[in-house]
């Protein structure tokens, strides 16, 4: 009877001493384990762990989706672009801890720091405030690689939560707007290009689409920005690259010419406006809209084509 007592005590204290620890920083949300591929057409993306929840979204072959939580053989706890359901694990393909893509996040901690390297002792290259807004390019086994500002670098997962479009280009945020900024008579022409570019970053991405109000396709987002100078451009991004501008080497890139890509290997599919630092914005597509991406980012279904100067 002693023994037992002195167990509850020393339960009760372990308790009450737990209950005045501060919480951790991991506390303010979840740490996304990883990501995978999606392996079929309009898969299901359902409430709950089974085929009797409700249906929250669809996801198609190879897009990507972060991995919450891996909740039993059959089923994944996974967001989608700001949605979190779960996933049957026979529609996930090359699951991983790390992968590259393309999404927004808001921090959702009172200060959060960005690493350079997905560790808590690498060192800081900047602090955020809750709700600051920034490109998340790819995961890495809890952390999520992001670029803002002039950094490219780490935030823990649970300290950033993934956002839909919508909501990153929503009034308020820190990192893109939804509507252009007026371009600064200051700055070089091409810099104004480039920063008149980025201010459409977060808009959808629409095919045909060539005007902030309807959403551009790619060719759309360059023909739109240039107009606004005073550039007028062939509409497609085959004929911008045939019938505008000068060629120019990539080694040669400036803020405002256009990058052009290819997916089959011998014609111009894609274009973008280059922003300086190896990255250019482009309106994506449906599934990310317009966005800021590495020239160096690795895409299966992307190859570098050439480049123009048409200003």
């Amino acid at each position: 009877m002693k023994l037992a007592k002195k167990l509850i005590v020393t339960l009760l204290l372990i308790v009450t001493i737990a209950s005045m620890l501060p919480l951790s920083a991991s506390a303010s949300g979840t740490i996304a384990w990883g990501a995978a591929n999606v392996g079929g057409t309009n898969v299901r993306i359902r409430s709950g762990p089974g085929l009797d929840h409700s249906v929250l979204t669809h996801a198609n072959r190879d897009d990507i989706v972060v991995i919450i939580e891996r909740t039993n053989s059959e089923w994944h706890k996974v967001n989608f672009h700001g949605t979190i359901g779960y996933m049957n694990v026979t529609f996930l393909e090359r699951i991983r801890e790390a992968a590259n893509f393309n999404k927004s996040g808001a921090i959702t901690g009172s200060v959060v720091n960005m690493r350079a390297r997905p560790s808590t002792s690498s060192s800081v290259l900047a602090s955020h405030r809750e709700g600051t807004v920034m490109n998340i390019i790819g995961i890495n086994n809890g952390w999520y690689k992001v670029e803002h500002g002039n950094h490219t670098g780490y935030v823990r997962s649970d300290l950033m939560a993934i956002i839909s479009r919508t909501e990153a280009a929503a009034p308020g945020s820190t990192q893109v707007t939804s509507t252009g900024s007026a371009p600064n008579p200051n700055r070089a022409l091409g810099q104004q290009i480039a920063d008149y570019a980025v201010s459409y970053v977060g808009h959808r991405y629409v095919w045909a689409g060539s005007s902030p109000s309807t959403g551009f396709d790619c060719s759309g987002l360059v023909s739109y920005v240039m107009r606004q100078f005073g550039v007028r451009l062939t509409r497609s991004a085959s004929g911008q690259y045939r019938d505008n501008g000068t060629h120019i080497d990539r080694s040669e890139l400036v803020p405002g010419d256009l990058v052009f890509f290819s997916n089959n290997g011998h014609s111009v599919t894609h274009v973008g406006i280059y922003i300086g630092d190896g990255r250019f914005v482009h309106a994506s597509g449906t599934d990310v809209g317009v966005i800021i991406t590495s020239l160096s980012s690795p895409s299966r279904v992307r190859t570098w084509f050439g480049a123009k100067r048409v200003v």
